[in-house]
């Protein structure tokens, strides 16, 4: 289990690589969701207005923490999810499970998603 100094270390480098994210012209949202559905890191670009306001986005965070969760109950025959991404009228959602939190990446919708999150997990690390 992470000491209290760990997990800040840990969110401190996910917001630093969020902001990196964050330059990608694509990319509206780069945030470090923990497993108890709260934005740990990370947040919109500066130009960009939510299409949510701040309850329904804190209601998509926990939902998006448990969704993360029930799917590695199929990890074992399946093998563990590397990203999930849902194209939707007017953005796309992806997310990508580390460790025991998932970042997740809001982007333009005319996007293509297997670049973009070919090109994410290059900037942060897993692959």
């Amino acid at each position: 289990m992470m000491s209290q100094n760990e997990k800040a270390n840990e969110y401190w480098l996910f917001d630093q690589k969020c902001k990196k994210l964050l330059q990608e012209k694509e990319i509206r949202f780069a945030g470090l969701i923990n497993n108890m559905g709260r934005l740990v890191a990370g947040g919109f670009k500066e130009e960009i207005k939510p299409l949510e306001d701040d309850a329904e986005r804190q209601k998509m965070y926990m939902e998006l923490a448990l969704m993360v969760s029930m799917r590695k109950e199929f990890d074992y025959s399946l093998g563990p999810v590397k990203y999930s991404a849902s194209r939707r009228e007017k953005a796309i959602m992806m997310s990508f499970p580390i460790n025991n939190n998932v970042l997740l990446i809001s982007a333009e919708p005319d996007s293509d998603i297997d670049r973009t999150a070919n090109k994410i997990m290059k900037l942060i690390g897993l692959v």
